[in-house]
This record gives C-alpha cells, structure tokens and sequence, in this order.
C-alpha cells in the first residue's frame, strides 16, 4: 500500500493543475507548523500532558493575564507574516491543504484573540460543564489510574499543582473584574459550581483525587523516596489545592452568585455579542448568521418530527408524539435496573458494532477504548455520554464514559445511538485514526474543529441500520430523538445567545421536540449556556457529511464504494467544513475520472 500522503498526492495531481508537477514537501512549511504547535504547547501545558507530553508538566495554564494575551497576539501575528512569507503555488497538494488549514486556524485564533472579546473571555474563566474546577480532578483522577512512572514526574507534577492552586485564584481575580463590568456567568451556572468546589474543599488529603497518583505509585519507587514524595503531596494539597477550592467555594457562594446575571444568553451582557459571534464561526466553521442557523434548526426540527410520527404509527402507539415521549420517559420497561444492565447493555452494543465495521470502513484504529461511569464528582452536570481518546504514548486508553447519575432518567433505547457516536464508528475511529496518522504535521494530528469531530459523530448515528443496529424501532425513535435534539440545539442555543430567550424556553421547546428525560434536558441546556455556540457545530458537520454523500452517490453511481468515501473523509483528518468540501469534490472528481479511463 502506498503511504496516504503518496495516495491523497496522486489523485489531486488529477484536477489541481496549478499544483507542480514535482513539487516536494516544503521543509519551510514543516518548520513553521512545528513552531507553532510548540507555541501552543508552551502556553496550554495541559494540552501537551493530555497527548502525553510530559515536558511542561511542572506547570499550569497562566491564561488569564494580560501577559498570556500580549504573548498570544504576538505569536498569532508572527505566525501569519511566516504564512504569508510562503507562496502557496509552489507547495505540493499534501502541503497545500496544511497551508490552506493553518490559515483559516491563525484567522480564528486571531478573531478569538481580538481586543475586547479575549478580555471578556478571560471574565468568565469557569463553568459548571469544563471549568478548570472540574477538569483539574478529572486530570489527576486518572493519573490515579495511570500514574507517575518517575519519581521526577512526581515532583514536576507537584509544581504543577501549585500552578493550579494559583490559577484559582487569578480566576477568582478575573471574575471580581467582570463583576464590576457587568459581565458574569448566569446565575444557574454559578450555582452547580458551588458544589463541585465544596466538594473538593471538603475532601480529606488522602481520599482526594489529587492523592491518587500517590496511592498507586508504581513500585520502582522505593525507600526515602517514595515517603518523600508521599509527603510532598500531603503538603501540596494541604496547603495549596484544598484551600484554593475553599476560597473559590466562599467567593462563588458570597460574592459571585449574588452579582450573577439572571439572563442566559451571552447578548445580554456587555460584549457579548461580539463573543458570540466569534464563537458561532469557531465552532461551525462557516459564515453563517445566527439567525440562518436558527431557521436552519426550526426547519429541520419540523423534517425529523414528521420522520418520528411515522416510527411512532409503526410501533403501534395510539396517542400524539407528545404522549409517546412521555410514555418513554416513564414506562419502566425503559429504564435499566441498576448500574450493571446498563454496563452490560453498552457492552453488548460494542460487540454488535464491531460485527458490522468491516462493511462501511477499510481502516479501522489501532486503539481500543473501554466503557466506563463517569465519576461521581462530575457526573450530575455531564451530558449522558462522552468521549475521551487516549494520549499519543499508549500510557492512557481511550474511554467511552457513560452517565448513571439519576439511574431511572437514563432510558435503554438510546444505547445505540450513543454508542455510534461516542465510540465505534464516531468520536473513537475518527480521533484514534487521525492521531495515529503520524504523516500529519501535529497541529493536525492532535486537534481539529468541532464542526468536523462531533459532525461526525453525529453522522456516525446515522450509519446504525448499515451496521445492523436500529432492528428495534424504539432504539431507531431513540436516534431520531437524538437528531432532533442535535437540531433543537440551532433554536435553543442562538435562541439563548442571540435572541434573548430564558433557560425555561429552551427547556420548554426541547422537551415538546425530542424525547429525552427532563434530566437530561436540563443538563444539556445549562451546558449550552455555559458553552455558547459549541452545540451548533453537530449539526453543522453532520448536514455536510451528509450532503458530500448525497452527491458522492449521485456522481458515482453504481462505482460508488462507501468504504472508499469514509475512508477519504477521514483520511486527513478533521479541517474546516468548507475546505474539506472541496477536498471531497476533488476526490469525487478523480473517482469518475478513474472509472471513466479504459483499463
């Protein structure tokens, strides 16, 4: 087999005359894409760790200063002069589609990085769904799991630590500004962070998350060592980590949440507007308006209902779809007993899954993931699933977490749906493959935009009948119910963000359009208040995923190879959504050409 870089050359030589016949990979370009992720690296160590990068392990992030911005700007600007400095012409196709990547990644940082916005940003540091108070545990919970291998790493990661502690308070800092601007999270979310900090706050040393690499450290580390280090960590989080948490729990509870805003959207406070905006292109990656993007979701909210009604008729259901919804909700054949059936339950689909890969992909991930709970600390503000994929060293595996919190609000029919989209084919193959992929330049291979990742993914639901799932027609109503919830996320989160709707009429309109629990609506609501905008880049990748098919299949005919076509979307891994429209259209055009020539 060729190298992937030989193949994807190959077949753009076809249709990209100004490319060179024998242009070579360009060392410049190389250069500067490395510089550039080290560049990052170096200013979001916690990115590097979670590759398994341990070289910036003894520090945390130092993003909430004036300084972090100047450095940011500075390299954003750099970064472009380097860029424009290289002719595109004269680079080879592989080369070309970095460029054109790198491009539309410095234009995006450069518009999130605008005076103004990145201050503001910096005024709403935490959140209840991704905040560092959360993220932070989550981190040192799995060095629990994957701990230290040296007792030098032990000591890197106690700085680190501190780091964090001071991190808190520069957050606690940024806030007290945005209080005295008018520019704070919503009252609602502010109050799901109080717990998770008094929970922390409240732990004992040794039964702390923070305690865990320490627990399970490995032998090797023996003697003077091994109680030295033990200590150390005692001290850490006696002295710094717990108190941090203390005063972020006090401050939240006594001086934040009463200056909290009572409106959801970012358009209701100072700037917001602007932030929005910015946000809705880095996470769908086009141009357009908040108010395309809302009619967008009405109209298809209005095409996935009519679809709903007719899988309703067909299980024999005699009342409205609204009824219907309840019915599922609350009739206890679909609910799971106990934490074990519903193990057992995404276990199953997991096996039934792998039976069917073969048929729809000709490159599979070397990786493999497991299926765990999330755990308990952050489980009742999680969506009903995620996805976390291993680091680039093998050190950490990659992990399906599903959500048991509020057990009987979990339903059985949506197993299989989630399972696509969070694990095999959806967030596992898509990630694992690209950053196996190590002909990528790292920037790359380690990262890529929303609207392409959870695109796929919820592509990926839409492959269940292929596969062999969805026989069940309440598990089919279930992906439905998740594409109407994917749809529903275009009205609520511009209708929040931008038109000024309540938490109550997003609530509202979700439960009269999907058949999710209210549970699982509220979470996912408040998440969208606390992440504006990232909700609408599934929608926005899955409907063109969905329509470079549609025209792969009409231009191809009966020579269209499904394997071939998911294989080429992946091959490069995730980019902007209209670049990677055209790249399809270039491959599209190479396949008739191939089929059309005389063998």
């Amino acid at each position: 087999m060729k190298p992937r870089r030989a193949v994807f050359f190959a077949f753009l030589l076809l249709i990209v005359p100004a490319t060179p016949l024998f242009a070579a990979p360009s060392p410049v370009l190389a250069q500067l894409l490395k510089d550039y992720d080290e560049a990052n690296l170096r200013l979001h160590p916690s990115t590097a760790l979670w590759r398994g990068d341990t070289r910036y392990l003894d520090r945390y992030e130092d993003d909430l200063t004036a300084a972090y911005l100047v450095d940011a700007r500075k390299n954003n600007a750099d970064f472009k002069t380097r860029l424009n400095a290289i002719k595109r012409a004269t680079l080879d196709a592989e080369d070309q589609l970095s460029y054109d990547i790198f491009a539309w990644q410095l234009d995006d940082d450069a518009r999130l990085l605008a005076p103004g916005i990145a201050e503001h940003f910096q005024m709403l540091p935490i959140d209840q769904f991704n905040g560092a108070q959360v993220r932070f545990p989550t981190e040192m919970e799995w060095r629990g799991k994957f701990p230290f291998r040296t007792a030098a790493d032990y000591e890197k990661a106690a700085y680190r630590m501190k780091g964090f502690a001071h991190w808190i308070d520069t957050a606690i800092a940024r806030m007290r500004e945005g209080m005295a601007e008018g520019i704070t999270q919503p009252r609602v979310i502010v109050e799901r962070m109080i717990p998770q900090a008094e929970e922390q706050a409240n732990e004992t040393v040794e039964g702390s998350v923070f305690y865990a690499a320490i627990r399970n450290m490995p032998a090797s580390i023996t003697g003077e060592t091994r109680t030295r280090l033990a200590n150390e960590y005692r001290d850490v989080i006696a002295g710094a980590v717990i108190p941090a948490y203390r005063r972020l729990a006090i401050f939240l509870k006594t001086e934040y949440l009463p200056k909290a805003r009572t409106s959801a959207g970012l358009s209701q406070m100072p700037g917001g507007k602007e932030m929005y905006l910015a946000l809705v292109r880095h996470h769908t990656t086009l141009t357009r308006t908040p108010e395309e993007i809302h009619a967008l979701g009405l109209a298809d909210v209005a095409r996935i209902r009519g679809e709903m009604e007719r899988v309703k008729t067909e299980t024999g259901f005699k009342g409205t779809l609204a009824q219907f919804a309840d019915y599922l909700r609350h009739d206890p054949r679909f609910k799971f007993q106990n934490r074990d059936a519903m193990m057992a339950a995404y276990q199953d689909v997991k096996v039934r899954i792998a039976k069917g890969l073969p048929r729809l992909f000709g490159h599979l991930p070397k990786a493999p993931y497991e299926i765990a709970f999330f755990q308990p600390f952050v489980a009742p503000t999680q969506a009903a699933a995620d996805y976390e994929q291993p680091s680039a060293d093998g050190a950490r595996v990659a992990v399906f977490h599903i959500n048991a919190y509020d057990l009987p609000s979990r339903p059985t029919y949506t197993t299989e749906a989630l399972s696509l989209h969070e694990s095999m084919p959806g967030h596992h193959l898509q990630l694992a493959l690209q950053q196996e992929n190590t002909a990528l330049p790292d920037f790359r291979r380690f990262d890529g935009p929303n609207a392409f990742v959870e695109g796929w993914g919820l592509y990926a639901e839409s492959l269940g009948r292929e596969l062999g799932l969805y026989t069940d027609p309440y598990q089919y109503f279930g992906m439905l119910s998740f594409d109407a919830w994917r749809a529903c996320r275009l009205v609520v989160d511009t209708g929040m963000h931008w038109q000024g709707w309540s938490e109550d009429q997003a609530i509202t309109y979700m439960l009269n359009n999907t058949a999710l629990t209210r549970t699982d609506i509220v979470a996912e609501v408040e998440r969208y208040i606390a992440y504006p905008a990232q909700a609408l880049a599934y929608k926005s990748g899955q409907i063109a995923f969905l329509a470079l098919r549609k025209k792969a299949e009409q231009a191809l005919g009966k020579d269209f190879d499904i394997r071939a076509f998911h294989d080429a979307l992946l091959a490069e891994g995730a980019m902007p959504l209209t670049i990677e429209n055209a790249r399809m259209d270039m491959w599209i055009a190479a396949q008739q050409d191939a089929h059309e020539r005389p063998n």
